[in-house]
């Protein structure tokens, strides 16, 4: 699987996503059992918080800080969950890019395809190490806590965590787990970043295609240079089916990963808020410099979703002002039919949702902050 390998291959190391070139029963069977007892310990983190901020928490600080690595961990069971789940799709999804009528046909086209995947695989490096020395920080936090006794994160556990075995037992699970999380968390965004990336890709084929279409159609030597170079005649009605695959394949992209948008989103929210009222609050704690950097690491999560999807709609809308200043006049009716067609179509923008509630956009992004900036004014006043 070449298209977005990087990205698969953090969530292998994460231990969500086996290789599809794996055909070994053997080795199948061994890292069902890893998947397996990764998503036991994200789950097992998960909702021991929950139930220490049930039974255990109160007062505002705790829950404030206890409420950022829950809804973390939230998201990332929902992440896990959803590759795991979905791996057909997911792979379905790889192999209709590989094939036609998305696959690039010249040299053009594979520069194209090589430009958004180099920017992908740039990024997702990027990100990692934003990610990691984010995680860092919580780790050097959380042994700083084993040396003084303390459990790495507060949770509420169904056995005795003050003796030596089970106590260092505890910490050591919680640490491991909270690095598998991280790696989940970059490996899901950076591969669903790649995804939407795609679609840009895409319209780019798209676009350079019908350019040389129209340009071939309207020059004297049209027919022997269009075959010479794609092998057979083409004809703007089978661009017009190419422009909805794209559409469709945005469309499928949305309903696979569709719980992730929404759950980050609402993460996003709860995250950003409590995480700035207490830092407002604890501004010389030494914890608070761990939150900071956690806290961008959350800004940066949830606009990366917003620019990709940002960037998907302004390119299907541009592809109509493409259309309008190409050479078009001198086609055939039928043939300026087909191009009104593609035009009426990209009038409505390729969109990605977070369920009925968000579009991914700017504009979302900046609701989003709004939204923490005045549920962080709540905290405060209370």
């Amino acid at each position: 699987m070449q298209l977005l390998s990087l990205n698969f291959l953090m969530q292998t190391i994460a231990g969500i996503w086996r290789p599809t070139e794996w055909r070994s029963s053997g080795a199948k069977l061994l890292y069902n059992v890893f998947t397996i007892f990764i998503l036991f310990l994200i789950y097992f983190l998960m909702l021991s918080q929950f139930m220490d901020s049930v039974l255990v928490v109160d007062n505002i600080d705790d829950f404030a800080t206890n409420s950022l690595m829950f809804v973390s961990m939230i998201a990332v069971c929902c992440k896990a969950t959803v590759i795991v789940v979905r791996r057909n799709a997911i792979i379905n999804l790889v192999e209709v890019l590989l094939k036609e009528p998305y696959k690039p046909r010249d040299a053009d086209e594979v520069a194209i395809q090589t430009k958004f995947d180099e920017f992908i695989r740039s990024w997702s490096r990027k990100y990692l190490i934003l990610a990691t020395s984010s995680v860092t920080s919580v780790t050097i936090g959380s042994l700083l806590n084993v040396m003084h006794g303390y459990l790495p994160y507060k949770v509420w556990l169904p056995y005795d965590s003050s003796t030596s075995p089970t106590f260092w037992i505890t910490s050591i699970q919680q640490i491991i787990t909270v690095i598998f999380a991280t790696i989940i968390n970059v490996g899901t965004e950076t591969l669903v970043f790649g995804f939407i990336l795609q679609t840009c890709a895409q319209i780019e084929i798209f676009q350079n295609r019908l350019e040389k279409l129209v340009i071939y159609k309207t020059t004297k030597y049209a027919e022997h240079s269009f075959a010479s170079s794609n092998k057979k005649k083409a004809t703007i009605s089978e661009y017009v089916c190419h422009h909805l695959s794209i559409y469709n394949y945005a469309k499928t992209l949305n309903s696979i990963f569709n719980p992730i948008f929404f759950v980050q989103f609402c993460g996003s929210i709860i995250v950003l808020c409590t995480s700035v009222y207490y830092i407002a609050g604890h501004i010389t704690d030494s914890e608070s410099a761990t939150l900071l950097v956690f806290t961008i690491c959350m800004f940066v999560q949830i606009y990366v979703y917003c620019w990709s999807g940002n960037e998907v709609m302004l390119k299907s809308v541009k592809v109509a002002d493409i259309i309008y200043h190409l050479d078009w006049p001198l086609l055939s009716v039928s043939e300026k039919k087909d191009l009104l067609i593609i035009m009426i179509r990209s009038r409505i923008p390729i969109q990605f949702t977070s369920s009925f509630l968000i579009t991914l956009s700017h504009q979302s992004y900046s609701n989003l902050l709004k939204t923490s900036y005045s549920a962080f004014n709540l905290l405060q006043q209370s």
